[in-house]
């Protein structure tokens, strides 16, 4: 069967598949894969590399410096079409199965990292071994790459992540859909900020006037954070991380505090990172050094990966399903893509709920249903 089946014969053929997906899930969430430990997430991308392989889909292992290894695949022409974007690792360390071992029984799944993400990636194996196997003709070319620092920061995988889309002519990210299954069309930024502050110490009690206080410079910060915080356009200015001084009868002359902030647009993100920069101390011997930087750039809604979502909301409907479109406060790679100017779609994994929780789950019955979304969107011929 070549060509663009109708989404319902892809329904049909990956619910009659629904074992192996189900295989596949276990297989991934019993082999675990915390971001910090580079061996594990690397056992992980070696599974998942060879289950590609035997399905007839050309895949490599890359390696992302200080982290475990990824896995890219590709098929047909590699310029244009769609980059497939997910990661491996999950924020569970090793052991966590044995607390909360995978379970599946009735219409859930359950176990460390099931949603976030491993669920997508059971999907993503289907279609692309579906693809392999004839059972539908991608449109264009197709990449498949699952990362290993997501959960971290995609520090050592970003630089491929904007490489292979910059390849694609749009990004679908199989991460955790949103409530009630929804797409993601939005998500805020992320930022970080660390203010250190050296003052001058003097006994507290006989000459507390002799000193500055790199506490109080600390604290008049944590509050100008604070107030650069903005309700009504979504964003938030969260004070962290904080310590100071050296003893009790001291004043304090190091002080040091981690600032997160997150934000629904670039130019808010820029406002917040000048907000703290141009903080001044009130007491001149207290000397500032202040960080700001934008980690993650928000994934702003365009008319591009707007239409996306109305293709696939389409398609959802005929396979009897909503697909709502969701604006989240998370970030992940999928901000990334879209910051470079990629129409990127995010969320498009299976339903569940719980992500980085010990109630983590999934909806057995939508594994098929997001493959054959996925499979449908591929399919058809892009504008």
């Amino acid at each position: 069967m070549i060509g663009a089946p109708a989404p319902t014969e892809l329904l049909a053929r990956f619910s009659a598949g629904a074992g192996s997906m189900l295989s596949d899930l276990e297989a991934l969430v019993t082999r675990e894969s915390p971001s910090s430990d580079a061996a594990a997430v690397t056992a992980l991308a070696v599974w998942v590399h060879a289950r590609l392989e035997a399905s007839g889909v050309p895949a490599k292992l890359v390696a992302f410096e200080g982290r475990g290894d990824g896995v890219l695949a590709r098929l047909g022409p590699e310029e244009g079409g769609t980059l497939l974007l997910g990661h491996l690792d999950t924020v569970w360390p090793v052991g966590a199965l044995a607390t909360q071992p995978f379970h599946a029984g009735g219409s859930l799944a359950t176990g460390p990292g099931v949603f976030d993400m491993k669920g997508g990636i059971a999907v993503l194996l289907a279609v692309l071994a579906a693809a392999g196997e004839g059972a539908f003709q991608p449109a264009r070319g197709v990449s498949l790459l699952l990362t290993s620092d997501e959960e971290i920061g995609s520090g050592a995988s970003r630089e491929r992540i904007l490489e292979e889309a910059r390849r694609r002519e749009r990004v679908f990210v199989l991460e955790p859909s949103g409530d009630g299954g929804a797409a993601k069309v939005a998500r805020k930024g992320a930022g970080l900020a660390v203010a250190r502050f050296q003052g001058v110490p003097a006994h507290s009690g006989l000459e507390s006037e002799k000193g500055a206080s790199a506490l109080l410079e600390m604290a008049r910060f944590s509050l100008r954070a604070d107030a650069l915080a903005d309700r009504d356009a979504g964003t938030t200015v969260v004070p962290t991380l904080a310590s100071a001084g050296s003893a009790r009868n001291v004043v304090p002359p190091g002080a040091e505090v981690t600032v997160d902030f997150r934000f629904w647009t670039a130019a808010e993100g820029e406002r917040i990172c000048e907000g703290l920069r141009a903080f001044a101390t009130s007491d001149a011997r207290v000397g500032a050094e202040v960080s700001a930087v934008v980690s993650r750039p928000p994934m702003e809604p365009t008319p591009e990966s707007l239409a996306l979502h109305r293709t696939a909301r389409a398609i959802a409907a005929a396979l009897g399903f909503g697909l709502a479109a969701a604006r989240v406060g998370g970030a992940s790679d999928g901000n990334l893509t879209a910051a470079a100017g990629i129409p990127t779609l995010d969320g498009l994994g299976p339903r569940g709920g719980g992500a980085h929780a010990r109630g983590e789950h999934v909806e057995l019955d939508d594994l098929p249903r997001r493959a054959a979304l996925i499979a449908s969107l591929l399919a058809e011929a892009e504008g």
